[in-house]
């Protein structure tokens, strides 16, 4: 057994740890009597808000493509952006969303580039989106805290780190071997925070985030009437949180999170964990299973590599 695999059970355990943690303390009766507020039309609002949302992100993709010199259809991108969410549903820490890139025939010098930074685009807003929830509310210490303190001081070092060309370079030369697969990465992955496709990418990504949260709101609503309006603060701290590579698709510790939340804020802490797996289904779920079907479909013709990217800090002819 590799150090993968068991990577892997370690976190299938975790997230089974958690889960019985977090019903332990919740009363079932509630938590279903919760759930069977829900009616079928929410659900499906939601689910369609979510849907919609996606094309931010598929925007936001193609915007990063065209600057790395590829242009891909808007709608392919779309399905292979809901083809990456099945990817990164079946594995820990989604990265399996990497796999959308090996769909399209073309240098993965080129392609992985641009779905690094879709994911950090997305973990940026979250960590912005979130500071009400730290800030505006007396609500949120101790260990939550910390994490997000931690999970924002590992994204900015991160980020700093891949958008400079002078420390690849860097790395290059105390890295002769890899010197040459650096270089072609670095042509991809540099100068991306001064580009104008990056910020085009953080506006698709709101666009994204509005409906979907609008969609939590909505679900919220019929699972708990009388939760003040504020909790839909934590939105965005359940997802940020929730991804943290310490459980297997973030499967239980969203639900710690919710529960901790709903608690926090005088809501029912039997809705929080429901309201979290309901929330996944509709914005992973539902479209990840979309995507596995639209897996079946021919690729879509017109994925070409249209110019050199360029130089780290330049925008690029293309607006990004």
């Amino acid at each position: 057994m590799t150090a993968r695999h068991v990577g892997i059970i370690a976190k299938i355990l975790v997230s089974i740890a958690l889960l019985a943690l977090v019903f332990r303390r919740i009363d079932p009766h509630q938590a279903l009597a919760a759930l069977e507020r829900v009616r079928a039309d929410t659900i499906a609002a939601a689910v369609a808000l979510a849907l919609v949302g996606y094309m931010g992100r598929a925007l936001r993709w193609s915007w990063l493509l065209r600057r790395a010199g590829v242009r891909v259809p808007l709608a392919e991108c779309y399905r292979l952006t809901l083809v990456g969410t099945f990817y990164g549903l079946v594995t820990p820490g989604r990265v399996g969303e990497f796999a959308r890139a090996l769909h399209l025939d073309l240098p993965r010098a080129r392609t992985l580039p641009s779905v690094l930074w879709d994911r950090l685009g997305d973990v940026l807003l979250l960590e912005a989106l979130a500071v009400p929830a730290f800030v505006a509310l007396d609500a949120w210490h101790g260990p939550l805290l910390a994490a997000y303190l931690a999970v924002v001081l590992a994204t900015v070092v991160l980020v700093a780190a891949l958008d400079s060309a002078r420390l690849l370079g860097a790395l290059a030369r105390r890295l002769p071997r890899a010197a040459a697969r650096l270089g072609a990465w670095e042509s991809g992955a540099t100068g991306i925070l001064r580009s104008r496709a990056f910020v085009l990418g953080l506006v698709g990504g709101l666009f994204f985030y509005a409906l979907n949260f609008l969609g939590a709101f909505l679900l919220l609503r019929d699972l708990v009437p009388e939760s003040p309006a504020r909790l839909a603060l934590i939105f965005p701290v359940i997802i940020l949180l929730g991804n943290l590579p310490v459980a297997f698709g973030g499967l239980g510790l969203r639900e710690q999170v919710a529960a901790t939340a709903f608690g926090r804020f005088g809501a029912s802490v039997a809705a929080g964990p429901v309201f979290s797996l309901l929330w996944f289904g509709v914005i992973t779920l539902v479209p990840g299973l979309l995507g596995l079907l639209l897996m079946a479909l021919p690729r879509a013709r017109g994925a070409t590599m249209v110019e050199e990217p360029p130089a780290a800090g330049a925008g690029g002819p293309s607006g990004g």
